[in-house]
């Protein structure tokens, strides 16, 4: 695993409470106007997945749980966390209006909603690149394994060839 990893997890978090922080402030300001707004909710929805579900899974469960960490497990639910956030903030960002007519502090609060949950996509874009990267190079090195010929698997466990019905040249 790359050391890198576990800090951007960490950062990862702090985000995703960010979010949270944000979204609840959002909700208790604009609470007859907003309060309806699915994507806020989503929002509130994506902070407390990856603070509760998708890092501490992500954190973990390579180090600890090595059972419960599949080798296709790992990125898909990176690319699901990442698909979340980025639909989250794409769907924020066509909501509130444009940034001429934001003058009230609930609308700057959605604006900087917007910018941390694009971050918080960025910062998950790079660890599945990482994750996917990993998946092909596993797949890679277990074909290339499966690949060797009879005769070169049988001179690497001491058979010979005619004792397996094959003759070796």
């Amino acid at each position: 695993m790359l050391s890198w990893v576990y800090p951007l997890r960490v950062v990862q978090a702090i985000f995703a409470l960010a979010t949270i922080g944000v979204t609840a402030y959002v909700i208790g300001s604009l609470y007859s106007e907003w309060s309806f707004s699915n994507v806020v909710y989503f929002m509130l929805f994506n902070g407390c997945w990856t603070t509760a579900i998708a890092v501490p899974y992500l954190g973990m469960a390579p180090l600890w749980l090595p059972r419960f960490s599949h080798e296709f497990v790992i990125p898909a639910m990176e690319i699901i966390t990442g698909g979340l956030w980025f639909s989250g903030f794409i769907a924020m960002a066509a909501l509130i209006p444009g940034p001429g007519s934001c003058n009230f502090p609930s609308c700057h609060a959605l604006q900087a909603q917007i910018v941390i949950a694009a971050v918080e996509w960025a910062m998950f874009a790079v660890t599945n690149y990482f994750a996917v990267l990993d998946l092909v190079n596993s797949r890679r090195g277990r074909k290339q394994e499966n690949d060797q010929p009879v005769a070169e698997v049988n001179a690497q466990s001491g058979v010979s060839g005619q004792q397996n019905g094959q003759e070796t040249v």
